[in-house]
C-alpha cells in the first residue's frame, strides 16, 4: 500500500463513518479536558487508567499495560504531566526532563506512547502521536527521517514537523492522520479491532495470568528471578510487552540479559497446552535468532506457569531442550483478616 492510497482511506472513513467522526470529538473533549493543566490537581489514578484503555481512548491500543507502575506516585506524575503540557516552554526542553537521553525516564513507564497522546488529546492541532506505530508505518512509507544518536526530544521535534505538515497537505487532523500508520502495520483501523484488555474465559489459573502480565511488569524489579533481566524499552515505552514479531504472534515479555546481552523470550502458559506453548516458545526464539540477534548473540526461552498447574506434559517437553527453554511457577497467596 502506498502512501497516497492509506491517505484516501482514512480521509474516506472520517467522511462517513459516524463512529470514527464521534470518537474523535468525544476523545479530545473528555480526556483534552481532564489532562488541562488547569485540571491536572483533579487528576486521580482511576481517571489516568481510565484513559489509557482503548475502550475509552477508542485509538490506541496497549498503552494501559503500565498504568498501575506509571500511577505509583501520583503527586510525581502531575508534577510530570504539567511540566509536559507547559505551553510557555519549548517542547524540546520539555521532553528532554521526561524522557532524557540515555538515562531512566523521569516516570517509570511513562515513555513515548502514553505521552505524546496526552499532548495530542490537550493540544489536537499541535502535537502528533510518536509511537513505534508511527515510527514503522512511516519507515514502510519512506519518510521516516534518518536518524543517528539524536534524543527522544529531538526526534520528535522532526517527526511532529512532518506529520503536522503531511496532515494540513491532506486536509486531515492530526487525530485522523494517526490511523494511517496502522494501515502500513496492520490490516485494520483502531476502531475496528476485535481484542480487548478483559481477562481471558476459562480456567482459574488461565485468568489469573491473563492478569499476572502486568503485574509482573509493574513488580519486575522486585522479582528475583528476574533481577538480570530488562523488559526491552526505547523512549521510555516497553516495547518487550506483548512484543509484535508480525509474522510468529506477539511475544509476551521480550527482555534482554543485562550481565550476557542474551535475549529472553518469557511466555505465561495461560492454560495453553504445553505442546502448544513449547512450540510457540521455539517459534518466537526462531524469529528473534534470525531478526533480532546479533551473531553470536544467545536466544534463550522461559516459560511460567502456575504452581498447581496439573499439566505433567510441560516437563517432559522440556527435558530434551532444558538448556534453551527453562519453567518456572508462580503462586498466588491471598490473606484475609
Amino acid at each position: 500500500m502506498e502512501l497516497k492510497e492509506a491517505i484516501q482511506i482514512v480521509k474516506q472513513r472520517f467522511q462517513t463513518d459516524v463512529e470514527r467522526i464521534n470518537a474523535e470529538r468525544e476523545v479530545i473533549e473528555k480526556y483534552g479536558r481532564m489532562f488541562h493543566p488547569n485540571n491536572l490537581d483533579n487528576l486521580t489514578a482511576g481517571d489516568f487508567k481510565e484513559f489509557l484503555l482503548i475502550k475509552n481512548n477508542k485509538h490506541w491500543k496497549g498503552i494501559h499495560r503500565q498504568g498501575n507502575m506509571i500511577t505509583q506516585d501520583m503527586e510525581k506524575l502531575k508534577s510530570a504531566l504539567k511540566l509536559l503540557l507547559d505551553e510557555t516552554k519549548p517542547i524540546k526542553e520539555r521532553l528532554e526532563k521526561i524522557l532524557p537521553k540515555n538515562k531512566p525516564p523521569m516516570i517509570k513507564g511513562l515513555g513515548r506512547a502514553v505521552i505524546t497522546p496526552i499532548l495530542m488529546v490537550v493540544y489536537p492541532d499541535k502535537y502528533c502521536v510518536y509511537n513505534s506505530i508511527v515510527e514503522n508505518g512511516m519507515k514502510k512509507f519512506g519518510i521516516f527521517p534518518n536518524f543517528k544518536n539524536e534524543s527522544f526530544a529531538e526526534r520528535y521535534v522532526k517527526i511532529n514537523e512532518i506529520i503536522r505538515d503531511l496532515a494540513k497537505q491532506n486536509s486531515l487532523s492530526l487525530w485522523q492522520i494517526d490511523e494511517v500508520w496502522w494501515l502500513a502495520t496492520t490490516d485494520t483501523l483502531p476502531l475496528e479491532e476485535k481484542q480487548t484488555e478483559d481477562v481471558e474465559e476459562g480456567s482459574f489459573s488461565a485468568e489469573l495470568e491473563s492478569q499476572l502480565e502486568d503485574l509482573i511488569v509493574s513488580k519486575w524489579d522486585s522479582i528475583p528471578e528476574f533481577k538480570d533481566l530488562e523488559i526491552l524499552q526505547e523512549d521510555g515505552e516497553y516495547i518487550g510487552q506483548q512484543y509484535d514479531t508480525r509474522e510468529v504472534g506477539r511475544i509476551d515479555l521480550l527482555c534482554r540479559n543485562k550481565k550476557t546481552g542474551a535475549f529472553v523470550v518469557v511466555e505465561l502458559k495461560r492454560g495453553r497446552e504445553s505442546d502448544k506453548v513449547v512450540g510457540q516458545v521455539l517459534r518466537y526464539i526462531g524469529w528473534v535468532k534470525e531478526h533480532l540477534a546479533k551473531p553470536g548473540q544467545d536466544v534463550y526461552g522461559i516459560i511460567i506457569t502456575f504452581e498447581g498447574d496439573p499439566d505433567p506434559k510441560l516437563k517432559y517437553a522440556l527435558n530434551p531442550i532444558s538448556d534453551l527453554v527453562k519453567l518456572k511457577f508462580y503462586r498466588i497467596s491471598i490473606t484475609i483478616s
